[in-house]
């Protein structure tokens, strides 16, 4: 395994937010931070995927301890207190949101995966990443851990991302 190129993005004390300007504005209004940060990164490692045809598409692989936490959190407190939730935030919960967001934005017809291993999550997704032959866009993100499941669970402090297109040899 070789990794060709890297990028890293992590929430700021001044809440900046990651650059996805390269969306069109309704598209990035929809986006939750994990996806943010996950597509912020992946454009910087393998920009060219942008699909005007031509471009090498390549398979994802995306891993996250938690995914849309903050989404799923706020999606029971809406159904708690409201009896129903919005679908337009139900999609946006799920495990997969942002490769699959990363494949529709990106026209990759490659198959994508969704890592979530617990603490070992950065870890199982590259072990994943390895598999494919080739080259592959690994991508891993983080949302901070919601102040009620920091009691819990190990807490992550900040929401962050990395990417990674690595080439498999041999």
């Amino acid at each position: 395994m070789r990794v060709l190129k890297k990028a890293e993005w992590r929430e700021s004390a001044e809440g900046e937010k990651p650059d996805v300007s390269f969306l069109p504005p309704m598209e990035r209004r929809r986006l939750t931070m994990v996806e943010r940060a996950a597509l912020h990164v992946a454009w910087k490692v393998y920009p060219d995927l942008a699909g005007s045809g031509g471009e090498e598409a390549i398979p994802v692989v995306f891993a996250s301890r938690w995914g849309e936490i903050g989404t799923t959190l706020r999606l029971m407190r809406q159904m708690h207190d409201e009896g129903e939730m919005s679908p337009a935030g139900f999609s946006n919960s799920v495990h997969n949101a942002a490769p699959g967001a990363l494949s529709l934005f990106k026209r990759n017809h490659a198959p994508y995966t969704a890592i979530a291993a617990g603490t070992r999550s950065r870890e199982m997704g590259l072990v994943e990443a390895s598999t494919y032959p080739g080259k592959v866009l690994f991508v891993y993100a983080e949302e901070a851990t919601p102040e009620m499941y920091r009691p819990y669970f190990p807490a992550v402090e900040q929401t962050h991302a990395e990417a990674l297109l690595i080439e498999n040899i041999g």
